[in-house]
């Protein structure tokens, strides 16, 4: 008789990595239109198109460093780190408003401005591409992370433009 094999337990806390990213990501998304809905930003036509992506940019920055610490311990990519980077960033603006007491006026998605926040992306793509950081993968981290920060550093250089008439931007 051939022995019993054990039939592995599995626990709704042990889910699969790509199903957990897979909420991580609908859940910051999610919440990122929820903001625009609550605060009447969602429209059509779109009126103020840039500054919507722009929180929902935030919103996706806001789960990158835990998306990220649970992935592969590989070497990541240039895009990786823009979105680590930009995730970070939110996080440490939002920790120094909380421990300013002012946690009830901070807009915790996007505490800073377009500008600041693409200049800071700016810097961080010029340097990761000095020195080379990571390999050239193409996965979904490393692309996601390469539109986060491409987007970032565009609407930056939308806000150095003299006055737009496009009504692309903010009214």
């Amino acid at each position: 008789m051939p022995p019993k094999r054990a039939t592995p337990k599995s626990s709704p806390a042990a889910a699969s990595p790509p199903l957990t990213n897979a909420l991580l990501l609908v859940a910051a998304v999610s919440y990122g239109l929820v903001l625009l809905v609550s605060r009447g930003r969602v429209t059509w036509p779109p009126h103020q198109l840039l500054a919507s992506l722009f929180t929902v940019a935030g919103c996706l920055a806001l789960v990158g460093p835990l998306v990220l610490a649970r992935g592969e311990s590989g070497e990541g990519g240039l895009g990786e780190l823009l979105w680590m980077s930009g995730g970070l960033l939110i996080w440490v603006f939002d920790a120094a408003a909380a421990f300013r007491g002012q946690w009830q006026t901070t807009a915790w998605v996007t505490p800073l401005d377009a500008e600041r926040m693409g200049l800071i992306m700016l810097a961080m793509l010029l340097a990761g591409w000095r020195y080379r950081t990571g390999g050239r993968s193409w996965s979904w981290t490393n692309v996601t992370g390469w539109i986060l920060g491409l987007f970032w550093v565009g609407m930056a250089f939308w806000t150095l433009l003299p006055a737009r008439t496009s009504g692309l931007g903010p009214r």
